[in-house]
């Protein structure tokens, strides 16, 4: 046996002879060879093992009490003994056995051998407690060289090798807990299974996922171990799960605490195949993932980047109210309109704001700094409608008493919205026409051409189109006026802005009459929502000012808006029989048989139509006696 830096040859000889010390000495030499010529030395020699020996390093005890000693801070030192050599017989003090039982307590694996004059004896009936033959040998008194240089190579090497086995159980334990550890952090359910279908290895997640321990789950059947994942989870309904997730594979788990309602989890699938060192696939790996945090957390940011181009729009486009799908596409169009230079046709019934588009669209343009005006063509005669275009040179005609800049040079460096621009007399359109081509105009009863640095905004609610079939609109004027489009959507359309736009206007009417109104009831909401408003925005403003004007109370009533908003007003009723004898109680009561009347005298069914809850309608039947009906 060769020694190397990571054996140990520490071999302790304990007895109280010198003379068996020094034996041991001479047989453990590395430099002593004997000639043997007995059988046992024989069975002892190999052939092909050269006659030397390992440098042992060799420790001396005369009596157990020193022995122990020498063992234990040997022990503490992290130097160990590997093989002790001890005496049975060692008056005076404590005998072999005894020290022996006080090695064990506190180092175990050092290999021990008994020596021993008794040739009579079996080894159980020298050491009668069973517990210390752990890892003990003994030999009798005269002993071989021979057989102590094998017996101490058999021992230090086995020691060696055991303490080294040790220490890779070790490392190998220290690495599955590290991998414990680390799977169990992932948050993932993770376990393996080998070809049949048999548990090997679950972490905590998945113990925790199927309600039992790991070696629980090692003594189910394959078969069972499925149907218990069956029980336990169902298939997804992929109607719920967000669209913008595409899931290979998923399963929903309902988990349950205390006094609590099951909880729906949603869990991502996924396995792969397990292979040994040569590719040989020895099982699989099978994965759940927990993604209803995931999920959740996306539903979340698309919340706030919602919530934050609300903001961002509320505040790019101030005064402009509703938050209705066909209210975003309009402002997208803003913003995109207000990132350029290029021509905008703004279309709408009249009092849909197409104003205030053109000049939220001026607001967040990069000619913000410069001018907004805007012109109605409708409202100014024919005769004056060039001047109050291009402007007018003293004299130019009866009356022009002093020169006077037009719309088109007040706009400069800024914005020129030209409003119902359908009704621009036609001979005008060509002018028109010539000032967004050459960007110069000519003031009436003058000859200098002006540059004029605007950009060009046009409204209309008329069908310019047709306009252009008739001959009555220019088509190159249209076609140079209508390259960005941008269409209003009437009241009618959006009604889920109605609630908003109500309590917009009810906010500053109420401030500028200095009332105190902090809301709406629900009667007049439901008014608002189911008229038409022809008129639009400006029609909705109008009656929740005149509304705030009339209203006594802290919350805006049905009796404060326009006669025109019941449903059997705008029917067509004599309005001025209403006015005189139909009190808003009876137009109530009215209102809910007829609503009962539609939904088949389904309450639930009329109660949503009217946009109130069972109870409110239950009660509202029993006031005007229309239950037993």
């Amino acid at each position: 046996m060769k020694s190397g830096n990571h054996e140990n040859n520490r071999v302790l000889i304990v007895d109280d002879q010198h003379e068996i010390h020094d034996d041991f000495k001479e047989m453990l030499s590395p430099s002593f060879a004997q000639p043997s010529t007995d059988d046992l030395a024989v069975a002892f020699t190999r052939e092909e093992e050269d006659a030397w020996l390992p440098e042992f390093e060799l420790l001396h005890a005369g009596n157990g009490e020193e022995a122990y000693e020498i063992i234990r801070t040997r022990k503490e030192s992290n130097r160990p003994i590997a093989v002790a050599y001890i005496d049975i017989r060692m008056p005076p003090g404590i005998d072999g056995i005894e020290t022996i039982r006080r090695i064990r307590k506190i180092d175990r694996d050092v290999e021990i051998v008994i020596m021993t004059a008794y040739t009579d004896k079996a080894l159980p009936d020298i050491v009668h407690d069973m517990e210390l033959l752990h890892k003990l040998l003994y030999i009798r008194k005269p002993f071989a060289h021979e057989e102590i240089q094998q017996i101490t190579l058999s021992l230090v090497g086995k020691w060696n090798i055991e303490r080294e086995l040790a220490e890779k159980r070790r490392q190998l334990t220290n690495s599955h807990r590290r991998l414990e550890a680390v799977l169990n952090a992932t948050g993932d359910a993770v376990a393996m299974h080998d070809s049949a279908g048999h548990l090997v290895f679950a972490n905590q997640v998945y113990e925790e996922l199927l309600g039992l321990a790991e070696s629980e789950l090692k003594e189910i059947p394959p078969r069972d171990l499925t149907a218990r994942f069956e029980e336990r989870f169902r298939e997804p309904d992929l109607r719920d799960v967000e669209g913008r997730f595409l899931l290979d594979s998923g399963n929903v788990v309902e988990t349950t605490s205390a006094g609590q309602e099951p909880q729906q989890r949603l869990f991502y699938r996924s396995t792969a195949p397990v292979r040994d060192g040569r590719g040989k696939e020895i099982g699989s790996l099978v994965l759940y993932r927990d993604v209803s945090k995931e999920i959740e957390a996306e539903q979340m940011r698309a919340e706030v980047l919602r919530l934050r181009t609300e903001l961002e729009t509320t505040s790019s486009f101030a005064g402009m109210v509703g938050t209705s799908p066909k209210m975003q596409q309009v402002y997208a169009l803003m913003q995109q309109a207000a990132e350029g230079d290029i021509a905008v046709l703004i279309r709408g019934e009249s009092g849909t704001g197409k104003e205030l588009v053109a000049k939220s669209v001026h607001l967040n343009s990069p000619r913000k700094r410069g001018p907004f005006v805007a012109l109605n063509c409708a409202a100014i005669p024919e005769t004056l409608i060039e001047s109050e275009l291009f402007g007018h040179e003293r004299g130019a005609f009866t009356g022009a008493t002093e020169q006077r800049r037009g719309a088109f040079e007040r706009a400069g460096g800024g914005t020129i919205l030209l409003d119902e621009i359908g009704d621009m007399p036609y001979a005008l359109q060509g002018k028109l026409l010539r000032v967004l081509q050459e960007r110069e105009i000519q003031r009436v009863g003058g000859t200098a051409s002006i540059r004029v640095d605007i950009r060009v905004m046009t409204a209309t609610n008329k069908d310019i189109e047709l306009l252009v079939r008739r001959g009555e609109f220019r088509q190159d004027l249209f076609y140079r006026v209508a390259a960005f489009p941008i269409e209003i959507p009437p009241l009618r359309d959006r009604r889920e802005d109605i609630p908003l736009l109500a309590r917009h206007f009810l906010d500053k009417h109420a401030q500028r009459a200095g009332k105190s109104i902090n809301g709406i009831s629900t009667a007049a909401l439901r008014l608002l929502l189911q008229y038409d408003w022809p008129g639009n925005v400006r029609e909705l403003e109008n009656a929740i000012e005149r509304a705030v004007l009339l209203e006594t109370d802290a919350v805006l009533q049905a009796g404060s808006l326009p006669l025109q908003l019941s449903p059997a007003v705008a029917a067509g009723s004599d309005r001025s029989t209403l006015a005189a004898v139909l009190p808003l109680a009876e137009i109530e009561r009215r209102a809910l048989v007829h609503a009962l009347e539609v939904a088949d005298n389904n309450v639930t069914q009329a109660a949503r139509a009217l946009g109130i809850n069972r109870s409110t309608l239950h009660r509202k039947l029993k006031k005007y006696d229309l239950s037993k009906d």
